[in-house]
């Protein structure tokens, strides 16, 4: 149960911040205090079990699997969304990578590793992660093209964590203009149920 309560709590915690919600509002869909949900997402505190059950139902519905909610989430989304199982293989897609045609697949060579050596140190670090996680982890690869003879930029945000005890990858990618070449980014954010705080490291910028 102590196991169950610890693995919740880091969901609610990626959830909440990837849908880019405060925990004042959390705590007021459970009925709890903001101070109390910052207790369970920093592991000073662990949810009694209708708190666990109540967080279940906020994150993924009274019914569904999890894994099944979030592809259900991705599929139906109208942001640039991927979910990237842990063999680095992608199991939905988010309506507009789903029309044809969709900018990833115009510019599918530039998130290729071998067909653009730059991003391979950022692949090779995405699929450790997926090997040997802690916690939960958010990468940000940004990454200058040329696209036509005119720059462009890559970016790729992504959040590895555990759903029902797979790790699985929420990938959001974005490719824009720019008005000139800038440098290559590798950014790493990790998240742990343990601390209070995030902790972002710089691995690289060339």
């Amino acid at each position: 149960m102590h196991q169950h309560a610890s693995d919740i709590c880091r969901a609610l915690r990626d959830w909440r911040i990837h849908a880019r919600l405060g925990q004042a509002e959390i705590a007021e869909c459970l009925g709890v205090t903001q101070s109390q949900v910052s207790r369970w997402e920093s592991g000073r505190d662990l949810p009694r079990p209708h708190n666990v059950d109540a967080i279940r139902r906020l994150i993924w519905g009274a019914d569904a699997d999890p894994l099944q909610a979030l592809t259900h989430f991705v599929e139906q989304s109208s942001q640039h969304l991927l979910l990237i199982d842990m063999h680095h293989a992608i199991i939905a897609r988010s309506r507009p990578l789903r029309d044809t045609p969709n900018p990833l697949e115009r510019f599918e060579w530039v998130l290729d590793p071998e067909r653009n050596p730059a991003f391979a140190p950022a692949w090779r670090r995405f699929v450790a992660i997926l090997e040997q996680p802690s916690g939960a982890v958010g990468l940000t690869v940004t990454l200058p093209f040329v696209h036509d003879g005119e720059p462009w930029c890559a970016t790729l945000a992504m959040v590895v964590y555990s759903v029902a005890g797979m790790r699985i990858c929420l990938a959001e990618p974005r490719f824009a203009p720019c008005e000139r070449p800038g440098d290559i980014r590798f950014e790493e954010t990790r998240i742990a149920a343990d601390a209070p705080d995030r902790h972002r490291l710089s691995l690289w910028q060339a």
